[in-house]
């Protein structure tokens, strides 16, 4: 062999080493993040040959696949039980895309995940039909009712609610409206699909967009307890200390910082801090911002999660909750105080907040999936609780319990829902919008010894309150744990 053909053998050796070595790369690292890829468009053509698995709340089930005996490989139908009130959990699988748990979990779902390779190769030997695993979530039906209902009934644009099991983190219940029934986009055929999708993305306020954890509001008045934790841990305040409640100017605009009607004589002089927070002082805690600073008030914000997202389950991530970075004007930061004008936050984010303060200050991950079992019933997940940090110590803790007993007690939800074994802040959000209020009410109960935390925002009309529109609902909900 001359030396050019030797060249070319030796070229054309190395090339075809090239090319195995790179069918093995694909076939066998990279096999699962292609076909998972959400560019890939052949796993939605694929996914109805699948008998996908449950998806279970207690023993309700909220999603399940029926054979129909289709054609073209489409032998199973997606069925949502319930669908507008458990779309924010469960999500959907249509010929476009997945969501929620139905994306989160898919692997499992559907069958092909590798935890499921022996059962599945087990099943095909003794002639059963290889099928998804079963996921049991965290929720609870009743509280899930119980909130969904409670925000349809007395929002007048949107709202969301999260309630969180105070010692693990676990989700109790989830709720957004406006909602959408997931069966109306979970159909083979793609023209009806699109046309399902084109009508819900007409529609405004977003019926598709998760409100409990996926957007963000003004928190209002429930920001004061992560201002109060700021304060109590500088070392500088307790919940018995004097803060000025006097009318407070702001310190650009010369405008005065206006609290609630009717508190004037509470707003006045200087009380205890907890009276404040009882009877939601904007004056006091306009003025706490302003003297802790921006950076101070803002290091503890983080340290409840504010500006990063939580993963909820793995691609569940939260909106990211908001407190300004770039340095702002004194009229904001007096604002901000209040959780007006810079700072946002989901449902989510204040329902982890209060879990904190009725967990002695830990922070425990919130989490949607308790539990994945096999159709043999082998367990293949089990939800194992865990711990965020500690934004706060325990005696701050205990002394923000003990002031948010005092809202509910003699403060400013005493009038719709005092007397219940409840605890929390109230918060009403002013717009600018059409004359709309986010209201909120931010807690947990019972009001010792706590095992649920929860948040709930609704909008409502000029003149509403989270006293009038939220707190109520919040109590549902407890109420449907119990």
């Amino acid at each position: 062999m001359n030396k050019p053909l030797r060249k070319i053998a030796v070229a054309g050796m190395l090339l075809l080493v090239v090319l195995i070595v790179n069918i093995n790369y694909l076939q066998g690292s990279q096999a699962e993040k292609l076909r998972t890829d959400p560019l890939n468009s052949r796993q939605f053509a694929q996914q109805w040959e699948h008998n996908r698995g449950p998806i279970m709340a207690g023993k309700v089930t909220l999603a399940y696949s029926e054979k129909i005996g289709g054609k073209d490989g489409k032998n199973y139908q997606r069925h949502y039980n319930q669908g507008t009130m458990y779309s924010p959990i469960t999500g959907y699988v249509s010929v476009f895309s997945r969501t929620g748990l139905e994306s989160a979990q898919n692997g499992l779902l559907d069958g092909t995940d590798k935890r499921l390779a022996l059962h599945n190769w087990f099943d095909m030997l003794v002639g059963k039909k290889a099928a998804g695993a079963t996921v049991q979530t965290t929720i609870n039906p009743d509280a899930q009712e119980a909130a969904y209902s409670g925000i349809k009934n007395r929002t007048i644009r949107r709202g969301g609610a999260v309630a969180i099991d105070v010692k693990t983190g676990a989700i109790l219940a989830m709720a957004s409206f406006p909602s959408f029934d997931t069966n109306d986009v979970a159909v083979h055929d793609g023209t009806k699909a699109n046309k399902a999708f084109t009508a819900l993305n007409k529609q405004k306020p977003d019926p598709m967009l998760n409100y409990a954890m996926r957007e963000t509001f003004a928190p209002g008045s429930s920001f004061k307890i992560v201002n109060s934790a700021a304060a109590i841990e500088s070392g500088q305040y307790n919940k018995d200390s004097g803060v000025d409640a006097s009318e407070l100017r702001l310190p650009e605009s010369g405008q005065t910082l206006p609290n609630s009607d009717g508190d004037e004589q509470k707003c006045s002089g200087s009380p205890p801090l907890i009276d404040s927070f009882a009877a939601s002082c904007n004056s006091t805690f306009g003025r706490l911002a302003l003297k802790q600073g921006q950076e101070q008030l803002g290091a503890m914000a983080a340290k409840f999660g504010f500006n990063k997202p939580t993963e909820v389950e793995n691609g569940m991530p939260s909106a990211t909750s908001q407190y300004p970075t770039k340095q702002i004007g004194g009229d904001a930061l007096a604002r901000s105080g209040i959780g007006q004008e810079v700072v946002t936050a989901s449902p989510l984010q204040m329902a982890m907040v209060a879990q904190a303060v009725a967990n002695d200050g830990k922070m425990m991950k919130p989490f949607l999936v308790k539990r994945v079992v096999a159709q043999d019933q082998s367990e293949l997940l089990t939800a194992e609780p865990k711990e965020l940090g500690q934004p706060i110590s325990a005696e701050t803790a205990g002394q923000l319990q003990e002031m948010m007993r005092a809202v509910v007690e003699r403060g400013t939800a005493a009038s719709t829902i005092g007397g219940h074994d409840i605890a929390g802040k109230t918060g009403t959000a002013e717009t600018g919008v059409g004359g709309i209020n986010e209201d909120w009410f931010v807690g947990f109960a019972p009001k010792n010894n706590p095992k649920i935390a929860f948040a709930v925002v609704t909008e409502g009309p000029a003149g509403s309150s989270g006293a009038k529109f939220s707190a109520p609902i919040a109590l549902r909900i407890v109420q449907a744990v119990r």
